[in-house]
């Protein structure tokens, strides 16, 4: 499994590297998982840093960001961290990603994508494989392969 390409990675680590210092702080990511409706106590959160942060600064910079995005990706269990991933963005519950579902994080995440809904369209648009205008599991697993929503919101 490889990682995500620069651009990809760069792109994702400014989602959760909000005061844009290079670094992400414990209080960032813990903004930023909150934010996608993903609680984790603190204690956790400062022993996942710690697991993390290869140079002990304190912080995740990009390659220990990359490199925790794909122990991610390859872990055993990594079909059902997706499916927490997608029941994320599925508010409703009802198996499917729509647009509005997408937007809604998106701008929760303060990311200027989920404030145009023609941004979201497009990025549906692009995983929407049997073309109802929406993804489903099987979908959402491909693209998030391919990198995730932020792939998407490239061109």
């Amino acid at each position: 499994m490889e990682g995500m390409n620069p651009a990809e990675l760069h792109r994702v680590f400014q989602m959760f590297d909000r005061n844009r210092g290079k670094k992400i702080t414990k209080k960032e990511l813990s903004d930023s998982l909150d934010n996608l409706g993903i609680f984790i106590p603190d204690k956790e959160l400062s022993q996942m840093i710690e697991k993390i942060d290869v140079n002990r600064d304190g912080y995740v910079n990009i390659d220990e960001f990359d490199a925790l995005y794909q122990t991610i990706m390859n872990e055993k269990d990594g079909e059902e961290d997706m499916k927490e991933g997608f029941n994320v963005f599925d508010q409703n519950g009802d198996g499917f990603i729509t647009v509005e579902e997408l937007r809604s994080i998106l701008s929760s995440l303060g990311l200027k994508q989920g404030r145009i809904i023609e941004d979201c369209k497009r990025m549906i648009k692009k995983v929407d494989v049997d073309g109802d205008g929406m993804v489903n599991f099987k979908e959402f697993k491909h693209m998030m392969k391919g990198g995730g929503f932020a792939a998407l919101s490239s061109s």
